[in-house]
């Protein structure tokens, strides 16, 4: 399929309405549905640069999760260690900083597992996914507005996480 496909939804239209020091803008698309009606300001989250979310594995399999409380949401949850890009910064570069920023540890081996849409109803945000083993305790976090509390899972236990909706 190629975008100019009769099958596939087609943009017509772009228009930024709001742009942001964080670098998501909000933009209004006037799109055609594969039917042929025109949805005009569907609401669209452009991010100019994208995300990473590390997986920290230990020597005997527990992954590494941080406690953190989201504002937007009001909850409260186990996520593993994200950020965005810095300017400039490569995908590895900021795997490496978040890691150490939200849970104090470095790791010598690194892998990626892929990239994904997190929302790509709404979103183009690109989010990618290292997975960080061989770690070594370097300090506390030391961004401490995204870390409440540090804990290691096993896989048993993230299962029962999703389960009840606290990751």
């Amino acid at each position: 399929m190629t975008p100019d496909d009769p099958g596939l939804w087609q943009v017509l239209s772009k228009r930024t309405i709001h742009t942001s020091q964080w670098g998501i803008n909000v933009a209004l698309w006037s799109v055609r549905l594969p039917d042929g009606r025109v949805v005009k300001d569907h609401p669209v989250l452009d991010h100019l640069r994208p995300a990473v979310g590390v997986v920290p594995i230990s020597d005997d399999g527990r992954v590494l999760m941080i406690d953190h409380y989201r504002v937007i949401t009001g909850r409260r949850g186990w996520e593993l260690p994200a950020g965005r890009l810095d300017p400039g910064e490569s995908v590895d570069e900021a795997a490496h900083r978040e890691l150490l920023e939200e849970t104090g540890y470095s790791a010598a081996s690194w892998a990626t597992l892929g990239e994904y849409h997190p929302s790509n109803g709404s979103s183009n945000q690109v989010f990618h996914v290292r997975i960080a083993r061989e770690l070594t305790r370097r300090s506390e976090p030391t961004d401490r507005n995204e870390t409440i509390a540090l804990r290691w899972f096993g896989v048993s236990e993230i299962r029962e996480l999703v389960r009840t909706n606290e990751i």
